[in-house]
Parts: C-alpha cells; structure tokens; sequence
C-alpha cells in the first residue's frame, strides 16, 4: 500500500471512530458527518476483514442487577416505595448498600461480595430479629420496628417474586 492509500485509510478509520463515539460539541450534532472520500489507487490491495461494532449499551453491573431485581418485584406487586439511594456501606460488609422506603417505612437494599459475607450478615440480622428477603447476592431489608407487621406480610410474596428465601417472618 502506498503511503497516500494508508493515510487516506487511517483517516477514514480515525473520522469513523470519532462520529460512533459522538465526540462533537451541541453545534456540530445537528450538522450531517463530513462525507470522507478516498483517491483510486492503482496499487493492488486486499480488503480489511469488517469488524463487528462495538455495543455501546454498558453491561449492568451486578449491583444494579440486584436493585433493580427488587425495584421490579415491588411494582410488579403493587407495593408501594421510594427509588434506592446508594448510601455509605458502614460495617455491613455489604459492597453497595442503598436506602428507601417501603410500605413507608424505612429499608434497604444490600448487595454483598459473596455468598459468605450475605450468611454471615443474614445471621447476625437474625439474632436482632430482622425481616429481610435474600435474592442471590443480595437482600431487601425490610423494617423491623414501627412496620414489622407490614414487613412480615409483604416479604413472603417479595421472596416469590424474585426467586429468593424471606427470613426473620
């Protein structure tokens, strides 16, 4: 390849893979991409292999997955509560933690690291007399003073809902 065809090539690629990842300011989005040509070249070349597009849809983390478990199996039965907040994970062991109400009372999501640290916090929620619904991961704590009532009626059908074990009912 000559180096005029290789240029030509490299600044295509380069104008390309400018315009999918949407590097331009708010004036130059409305305005249609540059139409990049390329000079005929009488040097014989081969065709590159097409390259599949990289997806530029973020994988969801496990965090979010887990939020989101609970967040769905709370509509999807009608119960009323607040979107999760992330909130600092103090000595739970938990790796994300997240406040919210539910029922109107207060609870929380934590999502652990692995299956001991959930045993291990599950245990000691437990001896407390904690209400909470374990789903891989992760738990929905619910509240176990001024709503325990409220708490030990809805975990059951949460636990069923995203395939989890309620505990503390």
């Amino acid at each position: 390849m000559t180096r005029l065809r290789v240029l030509t090539v490299s600044t295509a690629a380069v104008a390309a893979a400018l315009l999918l990842a949407g590097c331009s300011s708010p004036e130059e989005q409305a305005q249609p991409a540059p139409v990049v040509t390329t000079e005929a070249s009488t040097t014989p070349s081969t065709t590159p292999t097409p390259t599949p597009a990289a997806s530029t849809a973020a994988p969801v983390s496990d965090i979010q997955s887990s939020v989101d478990t609970f967040v769905a199996a709370l509509d999807e039965l009608g119960i009323e509560h607040s979107e999760p907040v992330r909130a600092e994970v103090g000595g739970s062991g938990a790796k994300a933690r997240f406040d919210m109400t539910v029922s109107g009372n207060d609870a929380g999501i934590n999502v652990f690291p692995d299956a001991e640290t959930l045993a291990a916090w599950g245990e000691l929620s437990d001896a407390y007399g904690g209400i909470f619904v374990s789903s891989g991961n992760a738990v929905l704590s619910l509240n176990s003073s001024e709503g325990i009532a409220n708490s030990a009626e809805i975990a059951p059908a949460i636990a069923q809902a995203v395939g989890g074990e309620a505990r503390g009912v």
